[in-house]
């Protein structure tokens, strides 16, 4: 039978238990929702600041795992949906959980590391994203970045209870960590030395967006565009800054 026949006499209520029956994922994007609308009260708050706006250790490590929520958590709800059909029933959310957990751990390791980075003055200009920029167009070409890809898309077997089914989904969610960050850590360095842009946070969210629906239809990588329009943009920041700089 027809879906849409099959659900049209049913009530509403009905329907909407229907659709998070079926999209277990949704609270996943609950989270990315959340976490934009952090991001970019933070930058609104702090508009005319940017690449200039320098915080604290803390601070930046904490805006790094927000920003992670935001442009990555839509880019893996194939693998949440993935974690919680392969659980039992009753565990699907707690699955859902501890594949999160797991798949947040790379990126605090390198999250704190660009805090770190960030915290130094050169990191603070344009150049440093717009050199970050070219890094990720450069880097889209690399065969590590194209094995990087298919270990984003890998499935794992989920043991179906206990501390068994913990492990599993901590593992699997840290192995899809893993393989995203080594295909997007040049983009998302870019967006941390942009200072959490809006313009560079929503250009990084395109792009990923962009290459991921290249790889599921095999199609020619056309993120290089949008990413070498990116570089293209804070290059040309970095070039006025630089004169203004020596003219003052």
């Amino acid at each position: 039978m027809n879906p849409f026949l099959a659900n049209a006499g049913r009530s509403l209520g009905i329907r909407i238990r229907s659709f998070f029956w079926l999209h277990p994922e949704w609270w996943t994007i609950g989270l990315a929702g959340a976490a934009w609308t952090v991001m970019l009260h933070h930058a609104w708050r702090n508009s005319g600041h940017g690449v200039h706006h320098a915080m604290t250790l803390i601070a930046e490590t904490v805006d790094w795992i927000v920003m992670v929520f935001a442009m990555m958590l839509p880019l893996i709800t194939g693998a949440v949906r993935f974690t919680a059909s392969a659980s039992l029933w009753a565990r699907r959310h707690r699955a859902i959980g501890g594949f999160l957990l797991g798949y947040l751990a790379p990126w605090l390791a390198v999250g704190f590391a660009a805090a770190l980075l960030r915290q130094a003055g050169w990191t603070h200009s344009y150049t440093a994203p717009a050199l970050c920029f070219v890094l990720a167009a450069r880097w889209q070409g690399t065969t590590t970045y194209k094995r990087a890809q298919w270990a984003c898309h890998r499935t794992r077997p989920i043991a179906p209870l206990g501390w068994p089914a913990d492990r599993d989904c901590l593992r699997f969610g840290s192995l899809i960590g893993l393989a995203c960050v080594r295909t997007c850590w040049p983009l998302m360095l870019a967006c941390e030395f942009a200072g959490h842009s809006p313009i560079a946070l929503v250009g990084g969210m395109v792009i990923g967006l962009v290459e991921k629906r290249r790889f599921e239809r095999r199609r020619r990588p056309s993120a290089f565009i949008a990413t070498g329009t990116m570089a293209a943009y804070y290059a040309v920041l970095a070039i006025l800054e630089i004169r203004q700089s020596m003219t003052s």
